[in-house]
């Protein structure tokens, strides 16, 4: 039967050449060029400027590559897709062989249909699905047309069955995360599979459960018949490092609570990294990009696709928290004051000023009217003062004890969000390092400054031969190479080793996915 849609294709399309007149290629175009038609398709956009490539010329003369596309849409799930997004009633009946042309136009719409079905999977595979930016100064899209070129060379070359692996990305992040995904699917489909559930904390052989988890999450291949303590407790730091959580082997409730999530809910976190990377391959891949993710409180910066620094960083608390963007470095700042935000300034300094005025000295901190004149603090009048009467500015003087400490990063979004260095080193030793008002605290925030600067380095190698300046002016570099920045929420991750991890929900932003809830590739995106 299968043979049969090749043949009757081949035989509709030269039957119209020769007994009309009128060439196959018209029948395509006027078929995508009718409105009537247009919301069968993902994009009729892009489907009429690919066959518009190939002069309206048909795709599916091949039965090899039919099959080769059913089979892929059925596996769209290792992909991490969904193959409901591929025209999935055509794609079902050409896969039952229940598919029969009544018609030129039954014929059209299976030549097209199975293109925009294959159009759509390719260049999901190739970009992925752009993540949520609460601010997206950039504004970045893939190169279609470069890539449908890709496609069309392929079938005018016969090799489109395999142009899969070249538009897949290869980085090892990518691979490592598809490989979890795959190995968390694989433990779903065994039989009689059930999420163990955890809730002794003994970590030792008694506990069936914690071992049976163990292996449902690929700690361990399979569950020996002697294991060891010493052997377990290694198990469960594994198990630790891989949630993020301090590796020391204890059978915590911050641990089993991580465990017990469920593995169909894991992989839909994974789904949504995987076209992320997908995404940002497409778009930042022959750049230097910064990405900042929140969630595990760190930010890695590619050059050409490898990582050149890692960074721990601190983010915004729950009450507080840090938005997701795209933007600029534009400059960076040596010697920063830190002018005070309002929210800051009246909620939470004043009233310590208010019992202290002796705060001010102590911290560096001058009070500045309106009309940027400094005042002296002693002669304000801070009882008349409230949240909604403020008629000041408090500005953190510079110096090693500025909150901004040595080095800031601007760049434009409407949080008054940047990168910054801090005097406070210790909180970096934490694995979960949420304490910010919202902006990003870079503990390598001289070397993040260098790499940015670029040209200007021996800027930033003065400030660290200096050191710290009592009262330094700020001093503004623009950043000549003005490198693309980007804050993300995502709760499964990769490091500098592309090892990948899976992140604490710090802001509860992923509620939405219940466990067995189906997420299609046109929303894994997180607000």
């Amino acid at each position: 039967m299968k043979q049969f849609i090749i043949l009757s294709l081949l035989f509709i399309f030269t039957h119209v050449s020769t007994t009309s007149g009128q060439p196959a290629q018209s029948s395509i175009s006027d078929f995508l060029e009718s409105s009537g038609n247009a919301s069968r398709f993902n994009s009729v956009a892009r489907l009429r400027e690919f066959y518009k490539l190939r002069a309206f010329r048909p795709v599916w003369t091949n039965q090899k590559n039919i099959n080769q596309f059913i089979l892929y849409f059925g596996e769209s799930d290792q992909f991490g897709l969904e193959k409901n997004d591929y025209q999935p009633k055509l794609v079902e009946s050409l896969n039952s062989g229940k598919w029969y042309p009544r018609n030129l136009s039954d014929s059209i719409w299976m030549e097209t249909g199975l293109t925009d079905a294959v159009l759509h999977f390719l260049l999901d595979v190739a970009t992925g699905a752009k993540p949520y930016f609460a601010y997206d100064g950039l504004n970045l899209s893939p190169d279609y047309s470069q890539l449908m070129n890709l496609i069309n060379d392929a079938v005018e070359q016969s090799r489109l069955a395999d142009i899969l692996q070249e538009l897949e990305p290869s980085s090892t992040d990518y691979q490592n995360v598809k490989d979890r995904m795959r190995q968390f699917q694989k433990a779903i489909d065994a039989p009689k599979f059930k999420d163990a559930i955890v809730t002794s904390s003994r970590a030792d052989s008694s506990n069936k459960a914690l071992l049976n988890r163990l292996q449902q999450l690929g700690v361990m291949d399979s569950i020996p018949k002697k294991l060891s303590g010493k052997e377990i407790s290694e198990k469960v730091k594994a198990t630790q490092r891989m949630f993020n959580l301090m590796a020391d082997g204890i059978l915590r409730n911050t641990l089993r609570d991580e465990m017990n999530i469920p593995l169909r809910y894991r992989i839909q976190e994974l789904k949504m990294t995987l076209n992320t990377i997908r995404w940002f391959t497409a778009t930042t891949a022959a750049s230097t990009a910064v990405i900042v993710n929140i969630p595990s409180a760190n930010v890695l910066v590619y050059d050409r696709g490898k990582v050149i620094l890692e960074s721990r960083v601190i983010v915004g608390k729950r009450s507080t928290p840090t938005s997701t963007l795209s933007s600029r470095i534009t400059e960076v700042i040596l010697y920063p004051y830190w002018v005070v935000p309002k929210r800051i300034a009246t909620r939470e300094l004043l009233p310590i000023i208010k019992r202290n005025i002796g705060y001010l000295d102590e911290n560096a901190i001058q009070v500045i009217n309106l009309q940027g004149k400094v005042m002296n603090p002693y002669h304000i009048n801070w009882k008349e003062l409230s949240a909604s009467y403020f008629p000041y500015v408090l500005r953190q003087s510079t110096g090693c004890d500025n909150s901004l400490g040595l080095v800031k990063l601007n760049f434009y979004n409407p949080f008054t969000t940047y990168l910054h260095d801090t005097p406070w080193k210790s909180l970096f030793r934490l694995n979960k390092r949420y304490f910010s008002h919202g902006c990003i605290r870079v503990e390598k925030a001289i070397e993040l400054a260098r790499l940015v600067l670029n040209d200007n380095r021996q800027a930033i190698d003065t400030v660290t031969e200096k050191g710290c300046l009592k009262n330094q002016s700020p001093i503004a570099i623009h950043a000549s190479n003005e490198i693309p920045v980007f804050v993300l929420y995502q709760t499964a991750w990769v490091d500098s080793s592309a090892t990948v991890r899976f992140e604490e929900d710090i802001y509860q932003r992923l509620r939405y996915l219940r466990p067995g809830s189906q997420l299609t590739n046109k929303s894994l995106v997180v607000k």
